[in-house]
């Protein structure tokens, strides 16, 4: 499933050509995880940052962790957490 996402957004790209893609993970319609990349010279991908939920029982979001990627260390790290609460 995410990588379907990721080719048809690259292939929509040579239509519109965006600066940035985002891939939406999903559970039963709740969003799960989001990712952002980067589009270069309408096919190449790069990541930027990727936002993290997290959902109590009653399905509503109590945490909210933000990440960027590290490009000299090949991945993500928390540089912002938001806890929600009633």
């Amino acid at each position: 499933m995410i990588a379907e996402l990721i080719v048809s957004a690259v292939a929509s790209v040579s239509l519109s050509t965006p600066k940035v893609v985002y891939n939406v993970a999903s559970d039963e319609k709740k969003v799960t995880n989001i990712e952002a990349y980067s589009v270069s010279e309408g096919k190449y991908l790069k990541r930027i940052y990727k936002i993290s939920f997290i959902y109590n029982a009653e399905g509503e979001v109590t945490d909210k962790n933000t990440y960027q990627w590290d490009e000299r260390n090949s991945g993500y790290v928390l540089k912002n957490t938001e806890k929600f609460t009633k």
